[in-house]
């Protein structure tokens, strides 16, 4: 199975489904909309979940927001030599990576919700894509692993070069305040 924030998805080949079909579960659907209404109300944590999506897509349109006002600011900083505009660029990069580190530990705390209640008998986890007789899906359901791809990998690359770049705006601001060599150009 893969997935993203949205979706998990059954990757199958075409013999595979087939097979699955001859046994018992259906062809379809071979992925699930965690958004989609499942026509079932006890479901605890489809408002959860939904929240947790809504967090995580402003936190992460806040990190963008604020990555290219920082751009911005940056450049007039550097162009007008402004000191305080350079600190403040600073600062912003630090908040971008704050928002994306927030992003990303809200997909993470939803994963481990998901892995942990998977087995809970409390819990029908037959929503997630696998359809069927209760002990099929049981044994299938504990036989899935979750695994994190290069995305996540390029995500918490991402907080620590803002974080770095972040650091670097810093030491200029203070570099550009501290230099002798500026002042006397200017």
């Amino acid at each position: 199975m893969n997935g993203g924030i949205w979706t998990m998805c059954v990757t199958l080949e075409e013999e595979e489904v087939n097979m699955l079909a001859r046994v018992g579960f259906p062809k379809e659907p071979l992925c699930t909309n965690y958004l989609a209404n499942n026509n079932n109300e006890e479901e605890p944590r489809a408002d959860w979940q939904h929240r947790m999506q809504n967090l995580s897509i402003s936190c992460a349109l806040v990190c963008l927001i604020v990555l290219g006002s920082a751009a911005l600011v940056g450049a007039f900083g550097i162009c007008k030599h402004q000191i305080s505009a350079v600190l403040v660029t600073g600062v912003m990069y630090l908040l971008a990576g704050l928002f994306a580190m927030f992003t990303l530990m809200i997909i993470h705390c939803k994963r481990i919700q998901r892995v942990s209640t998977r087995g809970s008998p409390h819990v029908d986890d037959t929503g997630d894509g696998v359809v069927g007789p209760e002990d099929r899906a049981l044994a299938l359901l504990s036989a899935r692993e979750f695994s994190t791809a290069w995305s996540l990998e390029l995500g918490w690359g991402g907080v620590a070069l803002a974080t770095t770049t972040s650091l670097l705006w810093i030491l200029l601001s203070k570099i550009m305040r501290y230099n002798p060599i500026s002042t006397m150009l200017l």
